[in-house]
């Protein structure tokens, strides 16, 4: 028998589900989606004969597991993580199970082998796997739904915070799911959401009451403080300026749109391009790609440490003495690689999380941290933005997070803040960003910004970032 039993606001989220086959759950990270969800795939079995395929990031699949034994009857042979070769993948589909969990693009390749008795999806942290129409994720989700196109499922439920992540538009695949008349098509929600430039490109957006009443209608969502109670979280901007040598090549590569290095040019004619690498000149300029040698990197600095890494160092050199936890935060794995070598030289026990590494190694600086055999939690935003619970390294809890670059996206930025938000705090949440004075830094700042407003204009309770700490009259534009 099951160990576990829901809250109160848990069980009204489970009688929203069984009230509307097609719905979703956009409450906060940290508030407790899961059980009630599980309890959910439960109900469908036992009192329907209803089946469930529950596609996530892979990183999430045991844990997951985990907690549908926790919260139900069922038995381990009921729930299969589908993983592996072709065989393995067979002979699991066809084990019988109740509830089959795999990632999304498994699920994009097998669905039609599932068990016909499986007619329930539920999808945890959507906006990773199902951000765009035409995605094939989103495609086959779709034709999953839709009998023309051999699809006989009949119950849906999305799961995320942050289905507004970075634009409208990452929130149409679930609504074509709910109710696709909503949206003749994903053009159709263009020509309503999009503010068009003459080149027909959208710039901005609009009509965004309208989403928010869909979701009033299909959605049910529980504010982290809702839950736990308002936490503290202070925001300190730490502005720095560039080394002088530093500060030389990105105002001339900047303003003549060409920087020679010892080796070759930097050619900033393509504004792709020249954004690329006027960040790396800022970020890693210590290991800065070398154009004549792919996969190999240069230090165009010649040794000169960046002020970002010096500044680091300080706030490295408190957490050495008061031996508190810390979690640094870079969307740039060649700046990682150059933090990681400080942390080596400073002696710390530190763990390294990215998309290059295996999900065995990142479950293991998972288990480490929250063990408290590592002081220090080095990640990727894109990577560790979800499931982690790292407001506790051993008994201690975590106070300070530092990102040392941000990346594009606001809702990235408040899902990692929430890694070490997971229940109600005991001490203030200290979140420390650098950024480099008259950079692209501060444009970064402002495209997190109006992200996070269009977000806020559909669901309030989003909160607006306005991180940049440059110059005291700054303003960042809407």
């Amino acid at each position: 028998m099951t160990n576990a039993t829901l809250r109160d606001y848990q069980i009204a989220d489970l009688a929203f589900y069984m009230a509307n086959p097609k719905c979703l759950n956009l409450s906060d990270a940290g508030t407790g989606k899961t059980p009630s969800v599980c309890v959910m795939q439960w109900y469908l079995w036992s009192n329907h004969g209803i089946g469930t395929v529950w596609p996530q990031p892979k990183s999430l699949l045991k844990k997951n597991k985990k907690e549908i034994l926790r919260f139900t009857d069922f038995k381990d042979e009921d729930v299969v993580i589908v993983d592996g070769t072709k065989e393995q993948v067979k002979k699991q589909l066809e084990s019988g199970a109740k509830v089959f969990l795999m990632g999304f693009r498994r699920l994009t390749l097998c669905w039609r082998q599932l068990p016909k008795y499986v007619k329930a999806v539920h999808i945890d942290e959507m906006h990773m796997g199902y951000k765009s129409a035409d995605s094939q994720n989103s495609l086959g989700l779709f034709a999953m739904f839709e009998p023309l196109r051999g699809g006989w499922f009949t119950h849906f439920l999305g799961m995320t915070g942050t289905l507004i992540d970075g634009k409208l538009s990452s929130a149409y695949p679930a609504i074509k799911v709910i109710e696709p008349r909503y949206y003749l098509s994903q053009e159709n929600f263009f020509l309503y959401h999009g503010i068009q430039d003459h080149e027909g490109k959208i710039v901005a957006w609009k009509n965004h009451d309208k989403l928010a009443k869909i979701f009033g209608r299909h959605a049910i969502r529980r504010t982290f403080a809702s839950v736990h109670g308002e936490q503290e979280v202070v925001h300190i901007p730490e502005m720095v300026d560039m080394a002088p040598l530093q500060r030389r090549y990105y105002d001339t590569f900047r303003d003549e749109a060409v920087l020679e290095l010892e080796k070759f040019y930097l050619d900033g004619t393509l504004p792709g391009v020249a954004f690329t690498r006027a960040r790396q000149l800022m970020e890693h300029p210590n290991n800065f790609p070398d154009l004549t040698e792919p996969g190999k990197f240069i230090d165009v600095l010649k040794g000169e440490p960046t002020e970002k890494e010096e500044r680091l160092k300080i706030h490295l050199e408190e957490h050495w003495l008061n031996e508190k936890p810390l979690i640094i935060f870079t969307p740039l794995i060649p700046q990682q690689m150059r933090i990681a070598e400080i942390l080596e030289q400073m002696k710390f026990r530190f763990g390294v999380i990215n998309g290059d590494q295996s999900r065995k190694k990142r479950d293991q600086v998972d288990e480490d941290f929250i063990a408290g055999r590592i002081q220090i939690v080095l990640a990727t935003e894109q990577t560790a933005s979800f499931g982690y619970n790292w407001q506790f390294c051993g008994d201690r809890e975590v106070d300070h997070e530092i990102f040392i670059a941000l990346g594009f996206s606001d809702a990235s930025f408040v899902q990692a803040r929430q890694r070490a938000i997971r229940g109600k705090r005991k001490s203030p949440l200290r979140l420390t960003t650098l950024e480099y004075n008259d950079s692209l830094d501060q444009h970064i700042c402002s495209i997190i910004y109006r992200k996070s407003v269009d977000a806020n204009k559909v669901d309030p309770s989003r909160p607006v970032l306005q991180l940049s700490g440059y110059e005291a009259d700054y303003k960042l534009a809407a």
